[in-house]
């Protein structure tokens, strides 16, 4: 199989849905659902701010609540060592955190930490409530596991990228995901921040940045990563933020 082609999934039933368009939503799985439905969720939620280092849910402590981004960065990361993380997966605008919330209730302790990168809003709605609401809202506990699938997907990609390509494909394809997840070519983050969440050192950070931004790819300032070039960015990058993006669009794109 080419990259790109995909086999054995049906197209998806769910079809934009025009009172859901017309309301003034910019979390994408949000735009997916009808009026009624994200009506229900307005109702059981509050808009937040979210600011940059702000722990949403840490390591193995009950999640209380579940957030649907309007805007922002969101990093989802694994513990290796004692007091050391590394991102797993990323979410903006094009998702929720809570995943397990969704597939487990129950579980008391689960796992990853959650910590906020790029700042901004988000429906957040009690847990229980949220669990509670699935059962009655049919088209959103849907879009839901669609996303939920997409997650596996994206966290079995980076295991395989980080294997197997460059730290120069890595940190390209971490670029490209992030800007697509905010949609935006402005990242507000530092070095530190993204040597942190590779697991890799600062110093080969720096290395690579300063040749993208030698060749025009990008502008780097202390706090912000510009996209000026995404073409190119994406010639010098691995597949894997391609693969991302085209199985994001295969699961979800099309409903909105």
């Amino acid at each position: 199989m080419q990259d790109g082609q995909t086999v054995g999934l049906a197209p998806w039933s769910i079809e934009p849905d025009d009172n859901a368009q017309a309301l003034a939503v910019r979390n994408k799985l949000l735009r997916c659902i009808p009026e009624t439905e994200l009506a229900v969720l307005q109702s059981i939620g509050t808009e937040v701010e979210i600011k940059p280092r702000q722990v949403l849910h840490h390591w193995r402590l009950p999640m209380d609540y579940v957030y649907f981004l309007n805007d922002g960065l969101i990093s989802v990361s694994a513990k290796v060592e004692t007091s050391r993380f590394v991102e797993a997966w990323l979410v903006g605008s094009e998702g929720m955190i809570g995943a397990p919330c969704v597939l487990a209730p129950d579980d008391p302790m689960p796992p990853h930490r959650r910590v906020v990168q790029v700042g901004g809003t988000a429906l957040q709605i009690p847990t229980r409530a949220f669990v509670a609401a699935l059962d009655e809202l049919p088209r959103l506990r849907g879009v839901v596991l669609r996303y939920i699938n997409l997650v596996l997907f994206q966290t079995s990609q980076v295991g395989a990228c980080n294997s197997l390509h460059s730290v120069k494909q890595r940190l390209g394809r971490w670029l490209l995901v992030a800007a697509n997840a905010m949609d935006s070519s402005e990242l507000p983050i530092t070095h530190a921040v993204l040597a942190q969440l590779l697991g890799i050192r600062r110093a080969s950070v720096s290395e690579c940045l300063e040749t993208f931004e030698r060749t025009g790819i990008i502008r780097n300032t202390r706090a912000a990563i510009t996209l000026d070039d995404r073409a190119q960015l994406e010639h010098l990058a691995c597949s894997c933020s391609g693969l991302i993006q085209r199985e994001y669009d295969r699961q979800i794109g099309r409903c909105f």
